[in-house]
C-alpha cells in the first residue's frame, strides 16, 4: 500500500479536481497496460476510483463531487493524506489464486429456476464455508455488461447488524433470524450506467438465489431503494466507500418452510413479433 500526502486541486481548466501521485503508477502497481483501479482511504475516507495518465510516467486521481463532499473540499487548494493500493479487481486473475472449497449440486438448472421461492422462515443451522463459496461464486459469475464487473458482495452474519437491519424495514423483519445475508453491491466507479449498474447487480441476485435453492437453501431478495433511510443504514453499518451502492441484500439460510411452488405460466406474458 502507498501512503503519501499531496494536495487535491482543480485542474487548470477548472473542471476536474485531481490529486497527482508523487509515484509511477504503471510501475509501482506492475500494470503493463489497460486502466489502474484502486481504491483506499483520503483523509481517512474510503474510496475506489481509477488513475488517468498524464504522460512521462505520472498520474493523477480525480475525484467526483459525492467525495469532494465527503473529505470537505471547497474549490480551493487543500492538503490530503492518502493511502492507495491496487483494487483487488485488477490484482493478479482468479487463476493464480488458490480457490476455495465449492459444493456440488444435484438439482438440474431447469428444476431450480420452475422451483425457486422467497423463503422468509429460516432454521438456525449454520452454513458451511463451501457452500457459501459456492454461492458468492455464482454471483460472481453473472453476466456484466462489457465485462466491467462492477459488483461486489458483503457478507454478514453478525447477529447484532442483522437485528439492527431487520428493525430498520418492515420488509426485512426475516433477517433478524437469517444465519447470515449477503448485501450486492455496485460499483459506480467501475460502472458509470445507473441503468448497467442495477441490471449486473440484478443479475447476479438472481443467481445466488438459484444457486442457493439449488444447494437445498432458502433465500429471499430484499431491495434497496437509492437513497433510502435504509440505504443510508446500510452504508453507514458496512462502512461502504464513496459511490459503492447496495442494491439487494439477500437473507440467507436452511428453510424451516416449504411452500409448494406456484404455477407461472402465463401466456399473455408473451408478445410474437410486436406487442
Amino acid at each position: 500500500m502507498e501512503d503519501f500526502f499531496a494536495e487535491a486541486a482543480k485542474d487548470t481548466a477548472g473542471k476536474l479536481t485531481c490529486i497527482p501521485l508523487p509515484f509511477n503508477a504503471k510501475e509501482v502497481f506492475h500494470k503493463s497496460k489497460g486502466t489502474i483501479h484502486v481504491k483506499g482511504t483520503i483523509n481517512e475516507v474510503s474510496y475506489r476510483s481509477k488513475l488517468l495518465s498524464r504522460g512521462n510516467g505520472k498520474y493523477m486521481m480525480t475525484i467526483d463531487k459525492a467525495l469532494q463532499k465527503s473529505i470537505g473540499f471547497t474549490g480551493k487548494p487543500m492538503a490530503v493524506h492518502v493511502t492507495m493500493s491496487l483494487d483487488e479487481e485488477d490484482c493478479q486473475t482468479v487463476a493464480n489464486h488458490s480457490q476455495p472449497e465449492f459444493a456440488a449440486s444435484s438439482m438440474d438448472v431447469i428444476t431450480a429456476v420452475q422451483t425457486r421461492q422467497s423463503i422468509r422462515e429460516f432454521t438456525q443451522e449454520a452454513i458451511s464455508q463451501d457452500l457459501i463459496n459456492t454461492i458468492l461464486y455464482a454471483g460472481m459469475c453473472a453476466p456484466t455488461a462489457k465485462n466491467k464487473r462492477p459488483v461486489d458482495f458483503v457478507l454478514i452474519d453478525d447477529k447484532k447488524t442483522l437485528y439492527e437491519l431487520s428493525l430498520a424495514n418492515p420488509n426485512a423483519r426475516m433477517l433478524e433470524h437469517a444465519p447470515c445475508a449477503i448485501v450486492v453491491c455496485g460499483d459506480q466507479n467501475r460502472e458509470g450506467s445507473k441503468e448497467f449498474l442495477y441490471a449486473d447487480c440484478g443479475a447476479a441476485a438472481q443467481n445466488i438465489l438459484l444457486c442457493a435453492h439449488g444447494l437445498h437453501l432458502g433465500a429471499v431478495w430484499c431491495g434497496v431503494a437509492a437513497n433510502s433511510p435504509w440505504f443510508k443504514l446500510l452504508t453507514e453499518k458496512l462502512s461502504l466507500p464513496v459511490k459503492i451502492a447496495p442494491v439487494a441484500v439477500i437473507a440467507l439460510g436452511y428453510p424451516a418452510v416449504k411452500p409448494q411452488p406456484k404455477e407461472k405460466w402465463s401466456p399473455g406474458k408473451v408478445h410474437y413479433g410486436k406487442w
